[in-house]
C-alpha cells in the first residue's frame, strides 16, 4: 500500500499485491473481493480465474482495469466507481452481472467478445471515448438508459464517443432510452430477442441496423429523428 497527499489529504492507494491478497483471502472465505470505497493504483488481473465476484462499488482507480481473457464466477459491480484510465475485458467470461450504474470511465470501454450469463448494467455512466460489445453474448438484459458518451481527446489524438454492439447477442433487452451519444452506435448484424428501445436518444451521428435482427413489433424508436436511423 502507497499514501499519496492528493488536494491536501494523505490517501492510500492499493498496489499490484494488496489487491491479490484481498483475493486470494475472499476465496479462502468463500466471498466477493471486497474494495468497495477503496483507492487502487490499478486492476490488472489478465487470464485469470476468479472463484468468486469483485465488488469495487464507490472505488477510484487512477490507472486501467485490464481483465482481459478472464473468467470470474460472479458479479462485478463498480457502481459508482470513477476509473481515470480506460476498461478492458474482452474476450473473458462473468457468471453473473456487470454493474457500471453511474460510473465515470476516463477512457475506452472495451468489452469485445466478452461472455455474461447476467446483464450488463451501465444506467448514467459517464464515458470518455467508445463502448464496444462487439461479438459479446449477454444472456441478460443491456441497460444503457441516461448515460453520456463523449469524445476522449488527448494531443492530437480524439477518440470518438460511439457504440459498437456489431454482431453482438443479447438474449434480453437492450435499452438506450435519454442517453447522450457524441458519435454513433452500431447494432450491424446483432441479436437483440426480446425488446430494443431508445426512446429520446440523442446522437449527433446515426443509429445504424444493417442486417440487426430485433422484434420490430416491440421496438421504440419514440423521439429519435427518423433520419438518423440507418436500415
Amino acid at each position: 500500500m502507497e499514501e499519496f497527499i492528493i488536494g491536501g489529504k494523505p490517501i492510500a492507494i492499493l498496489g499490484k499485491d494488496d489487491i491479490d491478497r484481498e483475493i486470494d483471502k475472499a476465496t479462502l472465505d468463500r466471498r466477493e473481493a471486497d474494495f468497495r470505497g477503496k483507492s487502487l493504483k490499478f486492476l490488472s488481473l489478465a487470464e485469470k480465474n476468479l472463484d468468486y465476484g469483485i465488488n469495487l462499488e464507490g472505488c477510484w482507480i487512477a490507472g486501467n482495469v485490464f481483465l482481459a481473457d478472464t473468467t470470474v464466477n460472479g458479479s462485478i459491480n463498480m457502481a459508482n466507481a470513477v476509473v481515470d484510465g480506460s476498461f478492458f475485458f474482452g474476450r473473458g467470461k462473468l457468471m453473473g452481472d456487470l454493474i457500471l450504474e453511474k460510473a465515470k470511465i476516463g477512457q475506452t470501454v472495451n468489452m469485445v467478445g466478452l461472455n455474461i450469463t447476467g446483464s450488463l448494467l451501465f444506467k448514467e455512466a459517464y464515458v470518455n471515448g467508445f463502448i464496444s460489445l462487439a461479438k459479446a453474448v449477454i444472456l441478460g438484459d443491456v441497460d444503457f438508459r441516461w448515460m453520456q458518451i463523449n469524445d476522449y481527446t488527448k494531443d492530437d489524438l480524439t477518440v470518438k464517443g460511439d457504440i459498437y454492439l456489431k454482431s453482438a447477442q443479447i438474449n434480453g433487452f437492450l435499452d438506450l432510452s435519454d442517453t447522450a451519444v457524441k458519435g454513433m452506435i452500431s447494432l450491424e448484424n446483432a441479436l437483440i430477442r426480446r425488446s430494443l428501445t431508445a426512446k429520446n436518444l440523442v446522437m449527433q451521428d446515426s443509429l445504424f441496423l444493417k442486417n440487426s435482427l430485433f422484434n420490430k413489433e416491440f421496438a421504440d424508436f419514440s423521439g429519435l429523428a427518423p433520419e438518423k436511423i440507418v436500415q
